[in-house]
């Protein structure tokens, strides 16, 4: 807010103070500068506190929990650092990495030996193209290491990018309630453009069901709609956040990640180096 010279002036005192009429100019002159300099003072700390706020770096702050976020947050599929320098990590965050994996041998959505030497945690979005091309270019080169029972993939839904996202989701815990998960990854992935971003429809969903053997589709449809379903998806993607996980895809393999997409190459050297230890 600003104001006038005329309401923001000291009222001049009258003749009798004795002063004269420059000296009393001259102090009104003074006092309107200090208030103009308050003012300047008052909207430039505005300034600053609107634009720490609004930057990138202080909304990822917000978003996460201070020092154990493993990521700032990174947009869809960005591949920054994915190919780079194995990252520095705190205590917290090597915790968080050591944390996620679950090992668990009934888990419907994971493949490869409950004791493998490496886990490798996927969050994903059945919409995100760098996600596709990830299922379609960087999965086929890791089958050996999971057949060799090298690694283990659990995946983690994070279900963002599209309006659709979160009832793709919901399609494949129903699919991996028959047995039918990776089977229905795989249909749904093979039939997407790695340049798109796919919109889903229940009927879509249940014929890439249907293709992916999934024997009982009216179940199907009951879990894909169950609001219990629906629920674990969400709790899926405020977990995501909470850990400071933003993009995908993001790998977590061991005591370290992977940022975005990365060839079949970068990912088995990456897993190579985490047996090694």
């Amino acid at each position: 807010m600003t104001h006038s010279p005329k309401s923001t002036t000291a009222p001049i005192s009258h003749a009798s103070d004795g002063a004269s009429p420059v000296r009393r100019s001259n102090q009104a002159v003074v006092i309107l500068l200090v208030i103009i300099a308050i003012l300047l003072a008052v909207i430039a700390g505005m300034l600053i506190l609107r634009t720490t706020k609004d930057s990138p770096s202080g909304a990822a702050q917000t978003a996460s929990t201070a020092g154990t976020a493993v990521s700032s947050q990174i947009a869809d599929g960005t591949a920054a650092g994915a190919a780079g320098a194995a990252p520095s990590l705190s205590p917290e965050q090597l915790q968080i990495l050591r944390n996620e994996p679950k090992r668990d041998p009934n888990d419907a959505r994971a493949k490869g030996s409950a004791d493998a030497p490496v886990v490798m945690t996927i969050f994903s979005d059945f919409a995100c193209p760098y996600c596709t091309k990830f299922a379609q270019e960087t999965e086929p080169g890791l089958r050996d290491l999971i057949d060799s029972g090298s690694l283990r993939i659990e995946w983690r839904d994070l279900a963002q990018i599209t309006p659709s996202s979160p009832l793709a989701a919901q399609a494949g815990i129903a699919a991996g309630n028959q047995g039918r998960f990776w089977e229905f990854h795989d249909a749904v992935y093979a039939a997407a453009d790695p340049t798109d971003h796919p919109e889903y429809t229940q009927d879509s969903l249940t014929a890439f069901a249907q293709s992916a053997g999934v024997k009982d589709i009216e179940r199907f449809k009951a879990d894909m709609t169950a609001d219990a379903t629906a629920l674990s998806v969400t709790q899926a993607r405020d977990h995501a956040y909470e850990i400071g996980v933003r993009g995908t895809p993001f790998l977590m393999i061991n005591d370290t990640y992977i940022n975005g997409f990365a060839s079949a190459d970068a990912v088995r050297a990456t897993i190579a180096e985490q047996a090694a230890k």
